[in-house]
């Protein structure tokens, strides 16, 4: 996807987490059986955030700040995905979908992980990979910039909330 060069390819994360499902996660002892799987999901989402993520500042974003934003804050994740929902919904939608249990795995200890959520999360990582350069084609400054103002309002709508 990248028209330079990278030292790491995001899309490995996606390999890794295969690889530990298909080859590791029934051979682990049953005491890392769940940070193994825990491992899946977030090396799954992280997979396609990078591959998005990396998709998006390859464009020549003429606002400073924003691509500051996209390239090194944690509104990234939020940018990120109102950005695809913006250009397919339905990928829009899996996106936040595979966010939500990177957050589950990476944050919720009082959760477990059963094999059907790794497959999901790995189902749906592989479909957003896999339309990733569909997606790319149809991002565009504009669509980034309405993207960051929604994540700004819906941020400054929660503050107001609370």
């Amino acid at each position: 996807m990248s028209l330079f060069l990278k030292a790491f390819e995001p899309t490995s994360f996606y390999g890794l987490a295969v690889y530990i499902k298909d080859e590791l996660l029934d051979k682990v002892p049953q005491e890392l059986r769940e940070a193994a799987s825990r491992t899946c999901v977030s090396r799954a989402y992280y997979a396609a955030f990078l591959l998005l993520r990396d998709a998006i500042l390859m464009l020549p974003i003429r606002n400073v700040e924003l691509r500051r934003r996209v390239e090194r804050t944690n509104v990234a994740h939020a940018i990120v995905a109102e950005v695809i929902r913006a250009v397919d919904a339905n990928v829009g939608d899996y996106f936040v979908n595979l966010r939500r249990l990177r957050n589950r795995a990476d944050y919720e200890t009082h959760t477990s992980f059963s094999p059907d959520d790794v497959v999901y999360a790995l189902k749906i990582a592989g479909e957003i990979i896999n339309n990733s350069m569909t997606i790319a084609s149809k991002v565009q400054e504009p669509v980034i910039l309405s993207a960051w103002r929604r994540v700004q309002e819906r941020r400054r709508m929660r503050r107001r909330g609370r």
